[in-house]
């Protein structure tokens, strides 16, 4: 027979490990989703499908009232200016992580000194299970 202590020591290490392999496949999971929904391909089928929904539905409501053209200008300028927006985001963090990461990297430069690494994981600080025994 096993003593009570030495087996609640198993079974609490037991539960550790489960802990940190469930952690490891989310970590996992969560980077390679994040990799497929920013990759160029997808945000570039993204575009495309919203133009095509936007001109049905442009065609379809046609009829309506006259839209004056500096409002359509605007409104263009305003789209064109997302999509920049949405590229700019989509390199930051390909390149840098993050925008804090960006900010670190040239501020590094600036004051040089080598950056700072990033952690992959805002959980990368967190202690490993331990018990006693």
């Amino acid at each position: 027979m096993i003593p009570p202590d030495q087996e609640i020591y198993e079974v609490e290490k037991r539960i550790a490990e489960r802990r940190h392999r469930v952690e490891a496949v989310a970590r996992q999971s969560g980077r390679a989703a994040v990799k497929t929904l920013t990759s160029p391909w997808t945000l570039a089928g993204a575009a495309v499908l919203g133009f095509l929904v936007a001109g049905g539905i442009q065609r379809r409501h046609h009829h309506h009232a006259h839209v004056d053209p500096q409002t359509r200008k605007a409104a263009k300028a305003g789209g064109v200016a997302s999509v920049a927006l949405a590229a700019a985001t989509w390199l930051i963090k390909s390149q840098f992580g993050s925008p804090v990461a960006m900010a670190q990297f040239f501020l590094s430069k600036v004051k040089k000194q080598p950056p700072q690494p990033v952690r992959a994981s805002p959980r990368g600080d967190r202690a490993a299970a331990t018990t006693r025994r």
